[in-house]
């Protein structure tokens, strides 16, 4: 997107600095829609715990 892996890095380094990052586990509400759906398979390591955890 930026051309340039460091100008995107200074860029990254710029808005992150105060930030705090949240990692989220697990499916979108839009993946699980879909899956649910039927219009994508259930393959990933991750769906497959959660249909055996119920």
């Amino acid at each position: 997107m930026f051309g340039d892996a460091v100008v995107a890095t200074a860029i990254l380094d710029r808005l992150l600095h105060h930030s705090h990052v949240i990692t989220i586990r697990g499916d979108s509400y839009r993946l699980r829609a879909k899956r649910k759906a039927g219009l994508i398979k259930p393959n990933s390591i991750h769906h497959q715990e959660q249909v055996v955890r119920g």
